[in-house]
């Protein structure tokens, strides 16, 4: 007896040795993964009815930022306006961080009325030849764009659903749409078609301010795992060359490790 329960409390104290040893192991594999840079682009709709979106938007950039930071993603910001009475599409301001760009979003209007959304994305991918961009990508980084309308794509005069699909693939940009109504099926099918999902922006067209922050910790949680996702099915990318993402075989073999010496403990405190 006094054998087994030596044996028993030596195997015990091993066995927790052993656990601690591989969770440090995984733990500091995905915190030495070098971080992952991203430039992403908010594309906002500067029509009559999206003053309140874009507050929502200026005022909780850095909960969003934050969530990205904490996730291990270097992200920079930049703005770009459409459909403003008079200049159609501009360039707020070029990449900054979160509290740059919350200055920025100050200088959005709710004025227009043509929202050519397919032009600003190109232009936002400094492919617009009637209004040239000149936003300033890291060559390192995933390209991100986040289109926030209430309307479907009017006015456009270079650029349709097919050519803007292609640039983004040309691009090899991620694109998300937030959008007051699913059957925008132009605008979402944009945002599947190029890692990304479709968002209701509902959520940020409100004075509720706990439906904003949820919706915004939710969306920003997403962006942060498609980043990810991105660099894991592009490893080749300029952006993820040098980037560890863990994968699902590697969080499996952790997991396994972890049951099948829970159960020869358990085996051997039976005997």
């Amino acid at each position: 007896m006094k054998t087994n329960i030596s044996l028993r409390s030596k195997f015990g104290k091993w066995s927790s040795v052993a656990l601690m040893t591989i969770f440090g192991l995984f733990c500091s594999s995905a915190a030495n993964a070098a971080v992952i840079k991203t430039d992403i682009v908010m594309i906002v709709d500067e029509s009559g009815s999206m003053g309140n979106v874009q507050t929502n938007l200026r005022n909780n950039i850095g909960l969003f930022a934050s969530i990205l930071s904490a996730g291990g993603i270097d992200a920079s910001y930049a703005l770009v306006g459409y459909g403003r009475s008079g200049d159609l599409i501009r360039l707020i301001t070029d990449f900054t961080d979160a509290s740059g760009f919350a200055t920025a979003a100050s200088n959005l209007v709710a004025s227009g009325r043509t929202e050519p959304a397919y032009d600003a994305t190109a232009f936002a991918l400094n492919s617009l030849t009637s209004e040239t961009g000149n936003l300033s990508y890291r060559a390192d980084a995933v390209k991100n764009m986040i289109l926030y309308t209430d309307e479907r794509s009017n006015g456009d005069s270079e650029f349709n659903a097919q050519s803007t699909d292609a640039l983004l693939k040309a691009n090899n940009s991620l694109f998300n749409a937030v959008v007051s109504n699913q059957n925008y099926t132009d605008l979402v099918g944009l945002a599947t078609n190029n890692g990304g999902r479709f968002f209701d922006l509902d959520f940020l067209n409100t004075s509720d301010q706990s439906v904003v922050q949820t919706f915004v910790e939710d969306f920003a949680r997403a962006k942060l795992q498609e980043t990810l996702d991105f660099c894991a099915s592009n490893p080749n990318d300029p952006a993820c060359a040098s980037v560890s993402v863990p994968s699902p075989a590697s969080l499996s073999l952790f997991l396994f490790a972890l049951i099948a010496l829970g159960n020869r403990r358990l085996k051997v405190s039976k005997q």
